[in-house]
């Protein structure tokens, strides 16, 4: 069954950046979310700024403390679970501080790269120029199938590891699907896409896919 993604007004007002970093959503909101977010350059940047503020709250939590008076309230926050509460809040709060900066930049004028990436072929890759901080839209041909349940899209590296996985809609009648990623979070290089029909037993067939070398111009 293919999965309906929720629109960006759903994901705001359900706080679902939040809720999906901290694993409070439902697996049936967990889906609809990333179906969304990876699409959507704002909340994807909420996801990975609220993810890397949680890894340093944990490593800021995760250190040995001072010798001296405040070494025992910093041994309270340690135990389980005021560490636990002191994450999530610090996660809370940390999403807080950069909701405007968010908000302001997918306000802005943003240049958005948009390229044809052709199917698996003998030569070199795609050479794509973005600016760091730009989108990037990428067209792939893709051969869907009524056989298959759902699609899911990978970005490998040259080495063949996965950059990122997440769903994609494609209807019956597409050829081609459109794939956002943000160029600031890759680094210069080749990259693998391969699109995966997944039928209803979990195998998996490619429909689609091609490589680009990614290239940053400023």
């Amino acid at each position: 069954m293919n999965i309906d993604a929720m629109s960006h007004e759903q994901a705001v007002s359900s706080q679902g950046a939040e809720r999906y970093i901290l694993g409070e959503l439902t697996p049936a909101e967990r889906d609809a979310f990333e179906s969304h977010y990876f699409d959507c350059s704002s909340c994807f940047e909420q996801v990975e700024l609220g993810a890397q503020f949680l890894g340093r709250a944990r490593e800021v939590l995760d250190k040995e403390p001072e010798p001296g008076w405040f070494a025992g309230i910093w041994a309270d926050l340690r135990r389980p679970a005021p560490v636990f509460v002191s994450a999530m809040l610090l996660c809370a709060v940390g999403i807080g501080v950069h909701q405007q900066s968010v908000i302001s930049r997918s306000q802005a004028p943003r240049l958005e790269t948009h390229y044809f990436v052709p199917g698996d072929a003998k030569g070199a890759a795609k050479v794509i120029s973005v600016p760091r901080n730009g989108a990037l839209s990428l067209d792939i041909n893709v051969t869907p199938g009524s056989q298959f349940s759902s699609y899911r899209a990978e970005i490998l590296t040259e080495a063949g590891k996965t950059k990122s996985s997440f769903p994609v809609p494609i209807q019956p009648s597409q050829d081609t699907v459109t794939l956002g990623l943000t160029a600031s979070t890759m680094d210069p290089g080749t990259y693998h896409v391969v699109i995966n029909g997944i039928r209803g037993d979990g195998s998996v067939t490619k429909v689609g896919g091609g490589s680009f070398e990614l290239r940053f111009g400023d």
